[in-house]
């Protein structure tokens, strides 16, 4: 692949603008810069996009908007997982109106489509089931190849009126040919012992105080399975991942000032030593909470 990157961020929160179309949050499962790229192409009314990053990602996203959007791992370091369910070469993901947790390890590279309401109903991909579908891989392969010829056309001069339409259809006929079937595919026991867990932190405000005992007590499942399920995840133990999710919180609070000052922004995110808490944020993020702060009043 010979893509050429149109645009770089480095930190998580960079990776989307808020939108009322998505509903997306982000946690960087590994510390340092994000290298996040993506190179895009539009249409009238169809964008194809690439995108990759360097270090692994944990990404829940919802549509709210009424149009199609899906999206292939061209390459990855380790499979990506959906749902605690690894995602084969030869899937494709729907995201229509669904949820979707996906794991993004190092160096991902993605292929995504996003097609308008209008020509997205009048091709019957709004009626497609959300989740992971079964694809021909000999269409796969046609299709990424028409969306790479399209994407270097359309860098190297502008295509006119006409041909921008032929390449709206053709990618979204492409698309549909490489088609199968849904898979049935549930969230795996792993992902369901997570999201118990996950629940139960965040209804106690996240509290870095409470123990991995009481922790896979609360959700009636031995110690030793409640970490498996963690570590077959995200790579690492429960308070590991519940502290990333504590230091995005305590991030997020910074940058957009809810909170009356950088130590209640870290009890608010369930951190109890604020000592302790600035160095894993600084660890992370390279960074000091005081200098994410003064980055957001643009001090």
């Amino acid at each position: 692949m010979d893509i050429h990157w149109q645009y770089a961020v480095d930190e998580v929160e960079a990776v989307f603008e808020p939108t009322p179309d998505w509903h997306s949050e982000l946690i960087q499962l590994d510390a340092g810069s994000l290298g996040y790229r993506a190179s895009e192409v539009v249409f009238p009314g169809v964008a194809v996009r690439y995108e990759t990053m360097a270090k692994p990602l944990r990404s829940f996203q919802q549509m709210k908007k009424k149009g199609f959007f899906a999206g292939f791992v061209l390459a990855a370091s380790r499979p990506v997982l959906w749902k605690g369910r690894e995602v084969a070469g030869d899937f494709a993901l729907v995201f229509g109106d669904a949820d979707h947790d996906l794991v993004f390890p190092a160096q991902t590279v993605v292929l995504t489509i996003e097609v308008d309401s209008q020509p997205a109903q009048a091709a019957g991909l709004t009626g497609l089931e959300p989740g992971l579908w079964q694809c021909d891989p000999t269409e796969i392969h046609a299709f990424v190849d028409l969306c790479n010829v399209l994407t270097r056309r359309q860098m190297r001069m502008s295509l006119g009126q006409s041909e921008q339409q032929n390449a709206c259809a053709l990618v979204v006929s492409r698309f549909l040919a490489m088609l199968i079937h849904p898979t049935q595919t549930q969230p795996s026991r792993q992902y369901r012992i997570m999201s118990k867990a996950e629940e139960f932190a965040a209804h106690l405000g996240w509290c870095e105080n409470v123990a991995i005992d009481n922790l896979a007590d609360a959700i009636d499942v031995p110690r030793r399975t409640l970490h498996r399920s963690f570590k077959e995840l995200y790579g690492m133990g429960p308070q590991g991942y519940l502290r990333l999710v504590r230091l995005h919180i305590f991030r997020e609070a910074l940058l957009t000032g809810d909170h009356t000052g950088i130590a209640d922004a870290a009890l608010s995110a369930g951190f109890q030593h604020f000592g302790r808490a600035a160095q894993y944020y600084h660890k992370q993020f390279g960074e000091l909470p005081k200098h994410t702060l003064r980055r957001s009043l643009g001090s």
